[in-house]
């Protein structure tokens, strides 16, 4: 399975998300979201989670400060 979360600030979300999807038995493979704001959300993520961190657009690519 992979967890969706748009725009991650803190990655609080997605790794209460991933935790709660694999107490209920499902394998997670990655975590995705459409923008990486560059907070240290990915880094987070793939630390606590140990899946991959995906992205459509960084911050930088959209011209977003």
């Amino acid at each position: 399975m992979t967890l969706e979360n748009p725009s991650p600030t803190t990655g609080g979300s997605p790794l209460t998300a991933v935790e709660a999807v694999r107490e209920a038995g499902a394998e997670v493979v990655a975590v995705a979201t459409i923008v990486d704001r560059a907070t240290g959300a990915g880094e987070k993520i793939r630390e606590g989670a140990g899946v991959p961190y995906l992205f459509a657009y960084s911050k930088d690519e959209l011209g977003l400060d």
